[in-house]
């Protein structure tokens, strides 16, 4: 299995649709074959910070979340509400 944990943040006044884009992947993402978790956060002291922990059971089943349609919307999203870029971390779970 994989493990993946997003940071990201919104600029300023964009925490609203960012928050908005990032909920509107969950559904389709948790439906995808390979999924195991997909679990948002937002940080309580720091509004517009996000984290998300996503559980795969292949690197293959990754690797195709990320070709998904929704997914690339997202990335375009990104390029206009983020402050800053995403980190993405790929774990691996023992």
């Amino acid at each position: 299995m994989i493990e993946v944990i997003a940071a990201f943040s919104a600029k300023p006044g964009k925490e609203d649709a960012l928050r908005k884009a990032t909920l509107d992947v969950v559904e389709p993402t948790r439906a995808e074959s390979g999924c195991v978790q997909f679990v948002v956060h937002e940080d309580l002291n720091q509004p517009g910070a996000f984290f998300i922990r996503e559980t795969w059971k292949s690197q293959e089943d990754l690797d195709k979340h990320f070709q998904m349609p929704y997914l690339q919307n997202l990335v375009e999203l990104h390029k206009e509400l983020l402050a800053g870029e995403l980190k993405l971390h790929q774990l691996k779970v023992y």
